[in-house]
């Protein structure tokens, strides 16, 4: 037997359910009304996903081309474009070295946390010359 608890106005309902392998028709349409006792119900927050950027969602591979450059903090590696600054997460770091013009290629993750306080985090799949 399993116990199931739902919290209804404020209050905890406990019940049990028989027979945990049947083959009951599953309930639906909308939801059952219940009794209000005057007090203000819990709000039930639903978590939002952004469509474009939502959990889960992938950014695009992109190839970009700059100069490779020093981040203010230790191990931070940079790359500058004409508009753009990215912080290279992963790559072969032998070929990011700074002042060297380079293509990297890879994925822009604006929501990855990160030390270095500087520029869009980029992943780096791959490096080029």
């Amino acid at each position: 037997m399993r116990l199931v608890a739902l919290i209804v106005g404020g209050g905890l309902v406990v019940g049990g359910l028989a027979g945990c392998g049947s083959t009951a028709e599953p309930v639906t349409g909308p939801p059952p009304v219940v009794a209000s006792s005057g007090a203000p119900s819990p709000s039930v927050v639903v978590p939002t996903v952004r469509p474009s950027l939502g959990a889960g969602s992938v950014q695009p591979e992109l190839a970009v081309r700059g100069t490779v450059k020093e981040g203010v903090e230790p191990g931070c590696v940079l790359l500058a474009t004409d508009s753009q600054t990215y912080l290279l997460v992963g790559g072969d770091k032998t070929a990011l070295k700074t002042g060297a013009t380079v293509t990297v290629h890879g994925r822009p993750e604006p929501d990855l946390m990160t030390t270095c306080q500087q520029g869009t985090p980029f992943r780096v799949t791959k490096v080029e010359n």
